[in-house]
């Protein structure tokens, strides 16, 4: 048996004839098999690579989208930063300017104390606001300022020479020199509690009853503006200047009371915000310690009541009464 084979292969010029040994033939069919074996290897390699480069493209993509989406919510994270801060600015520019007019306040009012720093600006509101809303009760509860403006004093309070009898004696009162028919304003709200007619002594006479014991009159008036239990305001006209009763001229006799006792009217003439101690120093009749400490717990409580609304029995009463009367007989219903 031939250990050879023969391979021939034809082309243009002829057929040539090929001898492979058959030693050869193996070593020719072996190599052949580790061609296939390493093309097939390679091209599984090169499908393994190109769809791990699929897969890998994919996730790039993927993960593209969600840096895309990152970015956006990082640049819409930032803006909203911004803008809270600069709100935050603001804030803090509106509370440095609170401060500031708490602290104006506080100063015009006299209530910074020493241990003004350590309290809350919740609390320093509500202590200004507790100390303005007693001082704005008392300037309306209370007489205070000229129940005729821009006229001028014309007799004081205490010993003098009667002009009419030419005697000594004690002057109630403050006159104030006017021409007849000058306006006469309630000094504070209250009650007309009294008024009369009359040619002698304090001819036409009005008295009002203001609240914790004060009382105003008014002398020698020309006309009367209001009745008897009529309730006024502050600022309210109760009538007019005159010369009735024992009057060498046309002038308002005014006068302040106590519990009955006189006081010095030009001391509440001249009582303002802007000498508000003034009054508490010089007249020394009404214990103005325990007043306002009344008035302070008073106020007080409806600081309270405001920053926690709740229902109110004796105010709803209060309220359904005023519509009840509202087209009778008028019922005035004071709130501090």
């Amino acid at each position: 048996m031939s250990e050879n084979i023969c391979i021939s292969v034809s082309h243009s010029r002829g057929t040539s004839h090929y001898l492979i040994n058959r030693f050869k033939k193996r070593y020719f069919a072996l190599a052949a098999a580790s061609v296939l074996v390493l093309a097939g290897s390679g091209s599984y390699s090169v499908y393994s690579l190109y769809e791990e480069s699929q897969l890998s493209s994919k996730q790039l993509n993927v993960l593209n989208k969600q840096s895309r989406h990152l970015m956006a919510s990082l640049s819409e994270e930032s803006e909203a930063n911004r803008a809270l801060r600069q709100e935050l600015e603001e804030k803090r520019a509106e509370l440095a300017l609170l401060t500031q007019r708490i602290d104006d306040v506080e100063a015009v009012l006299g209530v910074n104390g020493e241990d003004g720093e350590d309290m809350s600006l919740q609390a320093r509101v509500d202590s200004a606001a507790v100390s303005s809303a007693v001082r704005a009760t008392l300037f309306r509860l209370i007489p205070n300022g000229s129940p005729t403006p821009d006229t001028r004093m014309s007799s004081r309070y205490g010993s003098r020479v009667h002009p009419v009898t030419g005697k000594q004696k004690f002057h109630h009162g403050l006159d104030f020199s006017a021409r007849i028919g000058t306006p006469i304003y309630a000094p504070a709200d209250g009650i007309v509690e009294v008024v009369r007619s009359g040619n002698k002594g304090y001819g036409n006479f009005i008295r009002l009853n203001h609240s914790f014991g004060f009382t105003s009159s008014y002398s020698h008036m020309s006309k009367f503006n209001v009745k008897r239990g009529n309730y006024v305001n502050k600022g309210d006209l109760l009538g007019w200047t005159g010369n009735s009763g024992l009057s060498t001229g046309p002038h308002l006799h005014y006068e302040i009371r106590f519990l009955d006792r006189t006081l010095n009217p030009r001391l509440f003439v001249e009582w303002t915000p802007d000498n508000f101690e003034s009054l508490f120093e010089k007249e020394n009749k009404v214990q103005w310690a325990s007043l306002l400490e009344m008035i302070n717990n008073m106020v007080s409580m409806q600081v309270q009541l405001t920053q926690t609304p709740r229902y109110n029995p004796t105010l709803q009463t209060a309220n359904n009464l005023a519509e009840q009367h509202s087209d009778g007989d008028q019922v005035q219903v004071s709130k501090l």
